[in-house]
């Protein structure tokens, strides 16, 4: 039987909850951690200062980070949202992608904030040097607690396939976002019908597998939503029918 959409939100919450905690299980049937980041082409210099507590519980679904520095946006207000453990803020402000403006990182989860923000706090006083301010914030994606026109990038890197209704998540990021504003989503999108055996099990749904769609529907999902100037900055194939894709959506004048 399919579980519902509030038992199965609540299920994965719990689970994240307990992976933010206890750390992902070794057993997971997909690359992750440190191996993950360098191949998707994280800053290995700045990997090094990332210790293991934090890397067995990063699980980014694509590399979003260079095309921030590509929309032309000075002292950009950022919203990494479903941030996890906030790696991709520490790569975006340490790396020099962003010097100024600031990055809020948004997750249900308070264990994988309070990870996050205590290694960010600690790596800013190793540096002694100034960097974007960077903010931890406790709240579901589907109600976001800032006013509207608020950001002028969202990042979602493998959160979108976790809801199983993309609707209300798509519309808060619109919301939320300035005009213009760009998001840059990655996850894993199919290239066709997933075999009959993964079915509704629920640890698929963890790992951003059972709630993949196709390229065409994500893409349409965007366009329902109100965004315009959709591309693909990246595709690769991951384990068939799935694939890894970056996209860039804009929210027009």
């Amino acid at each position: 039987m399919c579980p519902s959409k509030a038992t199965l939100k609540e299920y994965i919450l719990q689970a994240y909850r307990h992976i933010y905690h206890e750390g992902a299980p070794r057993n997971v049937p997909i690359i992750q951690g440190k191996d993950l980041a360098l191949r998707l082409g994280y800053d290995p210099d700045l990997a090094e200062n990332v210790p293991e507590v934090l890397w067995s519980r990063f699980f980014p679904c694509g590399h979003l980070l260079p095309w921030v520095g590509t929309l032309g946006v000075s002292g950009p207000k950022i919203l990494n949202l479903g941030s996890g453990v906030g790696l991709d803020a520490y790569f975006l402000c340490f790396g020099r992608i962003v010097s100024s403006g600031c990055v809020a990182n948004v997750d249900t989860a308070e264990e994988a904030l309070r990870l996050g923000k205590g290694f960010m706090e600690h790596h800013a006083v190793t540096q002694e040097r100034k960097k974007a301010c960077s903010l931890w914030v406790q709240a579901d994606a589907e109600r976001i607690p800032f006013r509207n026109e608020a950001f002028d990038i969202v990042l979602l890197n493998g959160v979108f396939n976790l809801f199983e209704d993309k609707r209300p998540l798509l519309a808060e990021i619109f919301r939320v976002l300035k005009r213009p504003g760009a998001l840059l989503l990655a996850d894993l999108v199919r290239t066709g019908p997933l075999p009959r055996d993964w079915g509704w099990a629920q640890e698929a749904w963890l790992w951003c597998i059972n709630g993949s769609l196709e390229e065409q529907e994500l893409w349409g999902l965007l366009e329902e939503a109100g965004f315009t100037h959709i591309q693909i900055l990246k595709k690769e194939g991951e384990l068939d029918p799935l694939w890894r894709e970056v996209f860039l959506a804009r929210k027009g004048m």
